[in-house]
């Protein structure tokens, strides 16, 4: 049952209302907040704060804020007049405030579909308006069209009636002598052209001519190339600095899933002997969301082989879903411990393994621990959005708890 916060404190003035209600050291991102006219409420475990006011307040301009480890409600009062107290005379009667919450609930639903319904009306309201601009911007636009081709149209009527004037004013013996020079002009100019191409054929005959003639230079003999490459296991360019660490990395490899611990009385068939085997099943396990099954594959093949650090991580995995974080930051540090030495092949391995500790470290309030977690997790991945973001948010809790 959760505890009745009762030591805030009040005041009032003709407008507002002023209460202070202290957190108890409960961080403020886990206050959850629930507000209407005159009833109020903040839940934050194992404590809340509950109040069913005298008087009404404007619950749409009023305000919550957080710092210096309280909650400041800052309410405006619907009529300007003097409280004297604060909470209605019923407050003590559990039925009166057990309709009070119900009400409120009620209220808050209504509130929320007339917001919805008023921002769908606005949404349709706008939609039309940008509809009929639309459709003005077209009609301008199929206007100007219409009037340039008015314009053109005048154009060439105009240019066809100067025409007619121009003939009706010229003798037939004229028309008939600019006829004749108009048809010699055009045989003239095919003349010429059909003259031109020949030239041109000429001298393009000439030039291919040319080119055959040139001697065809002795084709290049043939041979061979052979290339050679240093042989890799990791995609990674070579390092001289790092090749005996990835040497250490690939033997300890080779050996992981030799280890096998013969002595496992409740196995049922040879499969159950393979941690590998074992290792996949508890991955399906988790996939389907069946964590404790996951945790028993995961731990029989622990037994089995106790130097895979996958193995630890994903049983980390499974802990934290089932908030067992101590059990999930031993696992993390169990993995890590076997994830040496660092190198790029296990980099995926390690950035996950500081996530999930980080994590559980943030679930029992640790944000020094977690941050350090994450940092190091940033810089095995820098250019991961998330690990940023989460990151930033542990360094403002560190610091608004300073």
């Amino acid at each position: 049952m959760p505890i009745q916060v009762k030591d805030y404190v009040w005041e009032e003035t003709d407008e507002t209302v002023l209460i202070t209600v202290p957190l108890k050291g409960v961080p403020s991102n886990r206050v959850d907040i629930f507000s209407i006219d005159d009833y109020i409420k903040a839940s934050y475990p194992p404590y809340i704060f509950e109040v069913c006011l005298l008087n009404e307040v404007d619950d749409t301009r009023s305000k919550a804020t957080f710092g210096n480890g309280v909650i400041m409600f800052q309410l405006l009062k619907k009529s300007s007049l003097q409280w004297n107290q604060l909470l209605a005379s019923e407050s003590e009667d559990k039925d009166f405030m057990r309709r009070k919450r119900e009400d409120a609930v009620g209220k808050a639903h209504e509130r929320a579909e007339a917001e919805k319904e008023r921002k769908a009306a606005a949404k349709r309201e706008q939609e039309k308006l940008a509809l009929n601009e639309q459709m003005k911007l077209e009609q301008e636009e199929r206007a100007r069209i219409d009037a340039i081709k008015e314009e053109e149209r005048k154009k060439a009527t105009e240019a066809i009636e100067r025409w007619k004037d121009n003939q009706k004013g010229q003798p037939s013996n004229e028309q008939e002598t600019s006829t004749e020079e108009m048809t010699q002009s055009q045989e003239v100019d095919m003349l010429e052209t059909k003259v031109d191409s020949s030239i041109e054929e000429t001298q393009k005959t000439s030039k291919k001519k040319e080119l055959f003639e040139k001697p065809v230079p002795e084709p290049r003999s043939s041979g061979s190339i052979s290339v050679s490459f240093t042989p890799r296991v990791f995609k990674t360019a070579a390092r001289e600095s790092k090749a005996p660490e990835e040497e250490e990395w690939l033997k300890k490899l080779a050996s992981a899933g030799r280890k096998t611990d013969t002595g496992n009385s409740d196995a049922v068939d040879m499969e159950e002997m393979n941690p590998v085997w074992l290792k996949d099943k508890g991955i399906g396990f988790y996939k389907a969301g069946n964590y404790v099954a996951a945790i028993n594959a995961f731990t029989a093949a622990i037994v089995l082989d106790d130097s895979i650090p996958t193995l630890y991580s994903n049983r980390a995995a499974c802990h934290l879903q089932l908030k067992q974080y101590k059990e999930c930051i031993q696992d993390c540090t169990s993995s890590l411990e076997l994830l040496v030495p660092p190198v790029q092949a296990n980099c995926s391995s390690r950035c996950k393994a500081h996530v999930r500790r980080g994590t559980a470290y943030m679930q029992i309030d640790e944000y020094v621990l977690a941050l350090q977690d994450y940092e190091s997790a940033l810089k095995l991945d820098p250019k991961n959005i998330d690990l940023q973001r989460d990151s930033e948010r542990i360094r403002k809790i560190i610091q608004g708890s300073a």
